[in-house]
């Protein structure tokens, strides 16, 4: 990697909080505050001391940059650094570019050729305000920073060009773990292989699901412009946004109970969202209708994948260790039918559902429709070009949510059947990601469970949800977090012998 790195640059600049550092909380005196590097910190530093200039730019709000290196020092990495900038002696803080202005002018080094890797967005502002490049952390620095150089154009690259590796050996400890606690061996269930089965994703012999967000993806459907198929107006995905946005729907309801953040992105409605709770990142107003069109160009939908795979990134970034998957888009379970029954063979009669409730003359149209859907893409290879024609929006964000996830190797907690149409052609697009993917629910579209076993899933829950929004998932995610608990604080046999 060295090589990439000089070839390109001349100095790399840190945040210091959740980069480097394991991040304290706010208000901790300077006394007290410890210095646990991150994983991948050490092997990334020892890399690159000494191949570039190497700085630190960390918002404080009473820390001095002499402190920082005091508190380095007790590590051994105060060496490592040509230059430390603590905007509470600057006055100015992130987003604003002025720190990072100030590191370039210390070293000497020009904003083109230095690269700002941080966790927050703010980060990213000022590095490209300043005219510097930028890459987020992640779960693992060094993994994190590989990645960006071998791919450091797009998120969704990065998603589709590093392949996660699933550790049997972390599984089989964990599982062998579970036989050493005080109760019967298996009694707890698919918990013990689910809790198992994070630890193999993660590679962490203590797995956990904290901190968890959820990405909720909203677009509009063409084909939901009329009655054929739902008899919602296509309004409602727009006007479901804004009460997402403004914490009053299920998924904020059960976010709020599961202790996971939420994040809310307009990817492709017809209007803008109005509340600030949403983020608009729309690539289009809607799909074209799928009857008689394509979904979407080939340019929409990479814009879209790229989207759900910066959406990840950034999420990643910030600390989650789990992502749950969301969305909403009035139509969709068409497209979601069209688009399992593709990757699954499956017939329109075996994977079409009622949806949110159609009569029997709405479901024979629909039905008709995803026949002709089946009909239209069955000699097509290209999963993402399936996708291109009879998908959607958010459901492209969602493959490319779940894939750049997978590739930083944290687990997916998938929810209903539209969720479950992006993972099957993620999985196209990638095979072998099954092992990082979590079924929350089995929910009451036949779809859901066709899909599931493709996937060679087990759901967690299956209480006849049809709802979407990631709530099905949202309700698994306290059973996630109590078997990963149980594993550590259950006490063990030997311990009571």
């Amino acid at each position: 990697m060295a090589n990439l790195i000089t070839e390109r640059f001349d100095c790399i600049l840190f945040d210091l909080g959740n980069t480097l550092i394991k991040q304290e909380n706010p208000g901790v005196p300077y006394e007290s505050l410890s210095v646990q590097l991150l994983p991948g910190v050490q092997k990334l530093l020892d890399l690159l001391h000494g191949q570039v200039k190497l700085g630190i730019v960390s918002n404080t709000q009473t820390i001095t940059a002499a402190e920082i290196s005091n508190k380095l020092a007790l590590v051994g990495l105060d060496e490592y650094f040509d230059v430390i900038i603590a905007t509470a002696e600057l006055g100015k803080h992130k987003p604003d570019p002025a720190p990072i202005i100030a590191a370039l002018l210390e070293i000497k080094s020009s904003a083109d050729r230095t690269l700002y890797v941080g966790d927050v967005e703010n980060d990213k502002i000022a590095a490209l305000a300043a005219g510097a490049h930028f890459a987020y952390a992640g779960p693992d620095l060094y993994q994190s920073v590989h990645q960006y150089f071998l791919h450091s154009e797009l998120a969704f690259d990065r998603a589709i060009n590093n392949h996660p590796i699933f550790s049997q050996p972390h599984y089989d400890s964990v599982r062998k773990e579970f036989d050493g606690l005080a109760k019967p061996v298996g009694s707890l269930g698919k918990l013990e292989k689910i809790t198992a089965q994070i630890a193999g994703i993660t590679h962490l012999p203590s797995p956990s699901v904290d901190p968890a967000a959820i990405a909720l993806f909203g677009a509009d459907h063409g084909i939901g412009a009329d009655d054929s198929v739902t008899p919602w107006p296509q309004a409602i995905t727009g006007l479901m946004l804004e009460v997402m946005g403004e914490n009053k729907a299920a998924v904020s309801v059960f976010a709020d109970v599961a202790d996971v953040y939420v994040q809310i992105i307009n990817v492709g409605a017809v209007v803008q969202s109005q509340s600030p709770g949403v983020r608009n990142e729309r690539v289009a107003s809607g799909t074209k209708d799928i009857r008689s069109h394509d979904a979407m160009s080939d340019t929409i939908v990479r814009e879209a994948l790229e989207v759900g795979a910066q959406t990840a990134e950034r999420l990643i970034a910030g600390g989650s260790r789990c992502l749950v998957t969301g969305e909403v888009g009035i139509g969709n379970t068409t497209s979601s039918a069209a688009l399992i029954a593709h990757f699954t063979q499956s017939t329109a009669e075996q994977i079409t559902g009622r949806g949110s409730g159609i009569d029997d003359e709405t479901f024979a149209r629909k039905v008709k429709i995803v026949s002709q859907l089946i009909t239209k893409t069955k000699d097509e290879s290209d999963p993402i070009h399936t996708l291109a024609q009879i998908g959607g929006i958010e459901i492209a964000a969602l493959v490319g949510y779940i894939l750049r996830a997978t590739s930083l190797q944290v687990p997916i907690v998938l929810d209903g059947v539209i969720t479950l149409a992006a993972a099957t052609v993620a999985q196209a697009i990638n095979p072998g990601i099954a092992q990082f993917l979590i079924a929350g629910h089995s929910s009451s579209e036949p779809g859901s469970r066709i899909a599931i076993a493709h996937l060679g899933l087990d759901p967690i829950l299956d209480l006849e949800l049809r709802l979407g929004e990631g709530t099905g998932a949202l309700l698994a995610l306290p059973i996630l977090r109590a078997s990963c608990q149980g594993l550590t604080q259950i006490a063990r046999i030997s311990d009571l012998l």
